[in-house]
């Protein structure tokens, strides 16, 4: 028998949000989930395949490795996928392999024949960058939906070769400027389903990080030189039957100089990977994130010294270790719903572009 509290409808009034109403950001920490035991076995299965193949298989070795790092780091608790496959990479590289071995090559025969080929790769930069983030972007993915990028490669001449000879035009005071409107041109080209990422960065705020490091640059210089005339003065480097101890000082002050650049150059990627981060938006989600330096230097000095005692075998748990620590610091800020982009049909695009660009250390990406 029903009762006639079961008949009662009771209306629910709708919620209308006040026109100041902010709604509340949620933060959501990356997060990653990997281990250098499990990725060894990975690591060491590519390693020995990649050698008896004699490289063929690295393509696979690629996929499988970008593969375990994504499928283990997560945010909102859902984890990125890497969709591309071996087939196209590996025709990728072997493209790259014979562009590289022919620029190697003609350096034996013709130096006119290499400085043209190294002209062509030059000229080719803008296109292999547009290439390599499309490639890069249209294989990533996150709540099955993948990412794209958009950019022509007009935009890309413009941005990357024309706006380039303002730096030795301005004696390089320009280069902040470039680099600021080169990262900008890379992020709002690139999609999440349907949105567009922005940047909210001036041109002015690039300059405080690279101007600290060119200062940092030249104190190191000064400092290098006052250890090279302290070493050499002291006696330490003498000649004939001293000849042994000279070289050692020789060693010690370039890698002294090599040291105090690499730091500088950790400085400059930390501090502009968090002004880069910081200053982008996606459909009302933002990020933070928070890289030190002084924390990185340790990370890179710690991980090369185990590497270097264990001859190399320590380079699944050196991964793994900076994989940790990237996405520790890295946080996405919602304002609003994770659940709002949609699926954009997206064409199946070319490795060349990007392993090319790998090849010749061509700078891809944010």
């Amino acid at each position: 028998m029903n009762s006639a509290a079961e008949n009662v409808v009771v209306d629910s009034p709708t919620f209308v949000a006040p026109p100041d109403y902010v709604p509340t950001a949620v933060e959501y920490p990356f997060q990653f989930r990997g281990n250098a035991a499990e990725y060894f076995r990975i690591w060491i299965v590519n390693l020995a395949l990649s050698i008896v193949t004699l490289g063929i298989y690295s393509a696979w070795a690629k996929v499988r490795t970008y593969r375990y790092f994504y499928a283990n780091t997560s945010v909102a608790d859902a984890p990125f996928e890497y969709l591309a496959r071996p087939g196209p990479i590996l025709r990728g590289r072997l493209i790259a392999f014979a562009l590289f071995s022919g620029y190697v090559i003609s350096g034996h025969f013709s130096i006119n024949l290499q400085l043209g080929l190294l002209l062509l790769i030059a000229l080719l930069t803008p296109w292999l960058i547009v290439r390599g983030l499309k490639f890069h972007a249209r294989y990533s993915a996150w709540r099955s939906l993948n990412f794209r990028f958009v950019g022509d490669y007009a935009a890309a001449y413009g941005w990357y070769l024309l706006l380039n000879v303002l730096i030795p035009l301005s004696l390089g005071i320009a280069y902040p400027y470039v680099r600021a409107q080169q990262k900008r041109f890379v992020v709002e080209s690139h999609r999440f389903g349907d949105q567009p990422f922005k940047f909210s960065a001036t041109s002015g705020s690039f300059y405080p990080p690279y101007l600290i490091a060119f200062c940092m640059i030249i104190g190191w210089y000064l400092l290098s030189i006052a250890v090279a005339l302290a070493v050499f003065s002291s006696g330490i480097a003498g000649r004939g039957a001293h000849a042994a101890t000279s070289h050692s000082a020789m060693l010690f002050i370039t890698v002294f100089l090599y040291a105090g650049l690499f730091m500088v150059f950790v400085y400059v990627n930390s501090r502009i990977t968090n002004l880069v981060y910081n200053h982008l938006m996606l459909a009302g989600s933002s990020l933070r994130s928070e890289l030190e330096a002084g924390e990185l230097i340790r990370i890179y000095l710690v991980n090369s010294a185990a590497i270097l005692c264990t001859l190399g075998m320590a380079i699944p748990w050196a991964m793994i270790r900076m994989a940790q620590y990237r996405a520790a610091r890295l946080t996405l800020i919602s304002a609003g719903t994770l659940d709002s982009f949609r699926a954009v049909d997206s064409a199946d695009e070319s490795a060349v572009g990007a392993e090319v660009g790998s090849f010749f250390d061509i700078d891809i990406g944010f």
